[in-house]
């Protein structure tokens, strides 16, 4: 039987507690699904059930990947703000595909944590929902104006729903002992309709 995202999302902040991570939860401006420093998750309670869980542990799988290797995630992010101001498309597609690497780390980390937490029925739904967010961070990284969100994850699942379009499992790879690390603020966006 599938467990409530609520009581999964629970069991995300024990995993979090028992790490040495705060999870705290705060109304934040429409387009911002979260934010995390290193050492504390916000995630914006306006946001679904499945959402705000889906985004918590992927941000508990990017903090261990930070925490595992500060200098070379900020070096990789760095990379890619400085080929997005240079406009070279050849720089900017090598920081790019950096960048997918690390949040397919983070998810496979965090497939890890929601297998580890007896939610793995929960999976599936988040393989696709997180990979269409990479794919609409994608055009943002190389356009500079994400798609709207609502609008871009419902042609997904029609062109997954059709064939059109394969959604790849995220390898779980079990997350190693790690000691979080303050890192600069990073937010979580999702691009929302004009007002």
């Amino acid at each position: 039987m599938a467990l409530p995202f609520a009581q999964v999302y629970d069991r995300l902040g024990g995993w979090a507690e028992a790490h040495s991570l705060r999870v705290e939860n705060s109304v934040l401006a429409a387009g911002k699904a979260g934010q995390f420093d290193g050492i504390t998750i916000t995630i914006n309670s306006f946001y679904a059930p499945d959402e705000r869980t889906y985004y918590l542990v992927h941000a508990l799988g990017s903090n261990v990947g930070w925490s595992l290797n500060k200098s070379g995630v900020q070096g990789m992010f760095d990379e890619l703000r400085e080929a997005k101001v240079e406009k070279n498309s050849k720089r900017l597609e090598v920081a790019i595909n950096r960048y997918r690497a690390f949040e397919d780390e983070s998810s496979a980390f965090a497939v890890s944590i929601l297998d580890d937490l007896g939610a793995r029925e929960l999976i599936s739904s988040y393989t696709n929902f997180m990979r269409a967010d990479l794919e609409a961070l994608t055009v943002f990284h190389r356009c500079g104006q994400a798609p709207v969100w609502r609008d871009f994850f419902s042609q997904w699942n029609t062109e997954v729903s059709l064939g059109w379009k394969k959604v790849l499992p995220f390898q779980a790879k079990p997350v190693p002992p790690f000691l979080p690390l303050r890192i600069r603020p990073q937010e979580i966006l999702q691009q929302q309709p004009e007002p």
